[in-house]
Order: structure tokens, then C-alpha cells, then sequence
């Protein structure tokens, strides 16, 4: 397969090739704060629930148990498969490339400026150099931060080629107001990275456009057991106390202790990674999450992510090596996670890895020549701003950005 045709090492490449971070030597420890929502008495507002056919907008969506398997069904409805191509972002998980190799279709990555806007100059390019045809273009919201659609929408429409739009970092239902989900053929949306739930997926197809003919499967009843089970285990774990000031007395053993080796692979493979389960497609989420989902107080919900992001973009606008990519919160913008650039990732990032930090980031990523998404592969980190954080977990999270990129030197850790 070829990710953003080209040349590696001299060699034009055939398969898909990622560079993958293998953390080595270092031990981690189990991260102190959950990245995602977890439940909690404040969650839900059981006298007022969200109507189903607010998140499935009627007849014209779909549940999943994730958004991956609600791509595969947009993907396969597009048209992508054997002899055909998808132009993805080149900064992206996995799971965005999963199904459209899963179809055994080529992936052509595409450029992106720094905000995450695609490159439609880079863009054209892509699609001159494809040897096949293409049928869908995937345009990612990073972060619960709209793009704005009608350059892609006027690109495929002048190449004839489909338009799904990737909502799992937003926040849709009960936006009525906003066209979010609702510009591309197909459009899909991941509720359990918003709502307090296990899982998640929705796909809507968009002008007219069919949804899958076979009926979702439903999870079994012990699957349904399990998850509530996991519900609960994550809530519990999710609530142990914090300690902020302890942070000085772990930061000096940081310093004494030995620094570890870490590395970065390069791998080929033709397929999927371990993420993508076949077994899970047309499946439909849990019971359980879409009765979460159902009562979620929603408006708990946006003002409380709205005023973590803030309480982040506050706390890092003074501290060296780093900068918000998005310093600015539009008003209609509820966030997904708060995405923070750091100078040097082989001190930083690992140093606050070692103190506990929940801190995602997308470095297992197929290589392309986009300078942007293989600099944002290892410097872009992921920290949460949900809403059942507590103000002791914002204040630890905060505290112990604050303290490593002031008082840990870059050179300190380098391996």
C-alpha cells in the first residue's frame, strides 16, 4: 500500500510504513487521572434525557460500539476498496487508516498546515500522484475545533470524490444549530470520548445518502454485564486523591534517578493494528452507554470542558518550551482534549510520563512528508479537560506541567 507515494531510504515504498515510539528502558506508572469521563453522581440528569433520535438525527444515522467501524461502513458505501484510494490527513491515529485498509484500499496521506487545516495546494499533489482512483476524502475537526468544510466540499465536488467528515472530537448532539456532521456524504462521531460512557460510535449519512443494509448486531447480554462492570471499576479508580505539593519530592527523585533509553521504530505492515477488532463491525454500542448518553446533563457538560480548557490555556501561557496550538476557545467550541506543543519531548514528555501525567499523543503514525504531522507525532501532546475532573486532579495536572518545563532542563533526561 502507499502512504503518500514517495521515496524512503531510496526505495519507493509498496506497504505502509509507520515509525511507532517504544518507550525502552522506561518504566511508567499507571497515569493518575483518567483521560476520558468516567461517572460520577454530577454526571447524569435523570429528570430530562436526550432523545435517541437526537444523536442518530432520525432515521439517517447508526450506532456502533466505536466511530472505527462506523468509518469502515462509510468508507465501503464511498466506493473505497481493491483499485481505489483514500486521501487521509497526514496527522492521524490509527484507527483513521484501519478501515480503509481493512477494505484493502491505497491510502494516500495529505498535508496539513500547523493550525490542522488541510493543505489543499499539498492536496492536489496527492491526488495528481495517485495511481488509482480515488473515492473518499476524510477531513478531521482536531479537537472539537471546526473546520471550515467548503474548500474540501468544492475540491471533491470538482473531482468527484466523496466527503466524510471525522467528528470524533466533537461534540454534535444537541448542537441543532450547528452543520457539524452534516456537510460530508458521511460523517462520523465518537460519544464516549464526550459522555461518561463505555462506548460509542455514530455514522450519518448526509443529502440522501444510504446507510448500511444489514441490521446492527446487539452486544450480548454478558458484554453488556462486563461493560458496566468496567463502569464502575474506572469511576472508583478515577477518585483517589491527589497530592500537589508532593510533586517537588517527586521531581528530585526524578532527578536522581537514572535516565532511561527510549527509541523510535520503523515498521512496515499491510494490516490493521491491534486497535481495529474485525469482530466489532455493525455492531451496535452498549445499552448501558446510550442510557448514559441519554441523561448526560449536557450543558454541565460544555461548561465545564469550556472552563477546563481555559483554566489550561492560563496555566501554560507564561511557561517555557511550549504554547497551546489553539490559545483561543471559540465561543461555540466544546472541547475534546487540550493540545499542547512542547519543545523537547525526550525531557519533557518522559519526565512527566514518569510522574504519572495522563498525556496522550499520536506517535505510532504511517510516515509521510508532512512536516507538520511527523513534528506534531511526538511534540503534540493530548491532555484532558473533561468534565468530571475534579479540581484537585486540575490542580495536580497543572501543577506538574508548570514544574517539570520550569525546572527540569532540556538536556536533563535526553538519552
Amino acid at each position: 500500500r502507499v502512504t503518500d507515494p514517495g521515496m524512503v531510504a531510496g526505495v519507493r515504498y509498496e506497504m505502509m510504513q509507520y515509525m511507532k515510539f517504544d518507550q525502552g528502558t522506561w518504566v511508567f506508572p499507571k497515569p493518575k487521572v483518567s483521560a476520558l469521563p468516567t461517572l460520577s453522581r454530577q454526571s447524569l440528569r435523570l429528570g430530562r434525557t436526550l432523545p435517541l433520535h437526537a444523536v442518530t438525527r432520525g432515521s439517517s444515522g447508526r450506532l456502533y460500539t466505536r466511530s472505527r467501524y462506523a468509518l469502515t461502513d462509510a468508507y465501503r458505501l464511498c466506493g473505497l476498496g481493491p483499485d481505489t484510494t483514500l486521501l487521509a490527513p497526514a496527522y492521524h491515529c490509527r484507527t483513521m487508516l484501519d478501515p480503509a485498509i481493512r477494505l484493502g484500499a491505497e491510502i494516500a496521506l495529505y498535508a496539513l498546515r500547523p493550525n490542522l487545516a488541510p493543505d489543499f495546494e499539498a492536496l492536489e499533489a496527492s491526488l495528481a500522484r495517485c495511481d488509482k482512483a480515488v473515492t473518499a476524502l476524510l477531513v478531521t475537526h482536531y479537537f472539537g475545533f471546526p473546520q471550515d468544510l467548503k474548500p474540501a466540499l468544492a475540491f471533491c465536488e470538482e473531482h468527484g470524490i466523496a466527503l466524510i467528515e471525522d467528528c470524533s472530537h466533537c461534540l454534535i448532539a444537541p448542537l441543532e444549530a450547528s452543520d457539524l456532521g452534516q456537510v460530508g456524504r458521511y460523517s462520523v462521531w465518537s460519544p464516549y470520548k464526550f459522555f461518561p460512557c463505555e462506548d460509542g460510535g455514530v455514522l450519518w449519512a448526509n443529502h440522501g445518502a444510504p446507510l448500511p443494509s444489514a441490521p446492527p448486531r446487539s452486544p450480548s447480554i454478558s458484554t453488556e454485564l462486563k461493560g458496566i462492570a468496567r463502569s464502575l471499576q474506572r469511576s472508583w479508580e478515577d477518585r483517589k486523591p491527589l497530592n500537589a505539593k508532593a510533586l517537588e519530592q517527586d521531581l528530585e527523585i526524578l532527578h536522581g534517578s537514572p535516565a532511561g533509553v527510549s527509541h523510535d521504530n520503523l515498521h512496515c505492515s499491510a494490516e490493521t493494528s491491534s486497535q481495529y477488532d474485525a469482530d466489532l463491525e455493525n455492531t451496535e454500542n452498549l445499552a448501558g452507554s446510550r442510557w448514559i448518553i441519554r441523561r448526560t446533563d449536557i450543558e454541565r457538560l460544555t461548561s465545564l470542558r469550556r472552563k477546563n480548557y481555559l483554566e489550561w490555556a492560563q496555566a501554560v501561557a507564561g511557561l517555557p518550551h511550549c504554547h497551546a496550538l489553539f490559545p483561543v476557545l471559540p465561543d461555540a467550541c466544546v472541547p475534546y482534549m487540550f493540545p499542547l506543543f512542547i519543545q523537547y519531548p525526550d525531557v519533557h514528555f518522559l519526565a512527566l510520563k514518569s510522574l504519572g501525567m495522563t498525556e496522550w499523543r499520536w506517535d505510532d503514525m504511517a510516515i509521510s512528508s508532512c512536516p507538520v504531522a511527523m513534528d506534531y507525532r511526538l511534540h503534540l501532546l493530548h491532555l484532558p479537560c473533561h468534565q468530571e475532573l475534579t479540581r484537585n486532579q486540575m490542580l495536580w495536572m497543572t501543577t506538574a506541567v508548570s514544574k517539570v518545563l520550569t525546572q527540569i532542563p532540556a538536556t536533563r533526561l535526553a538519552a
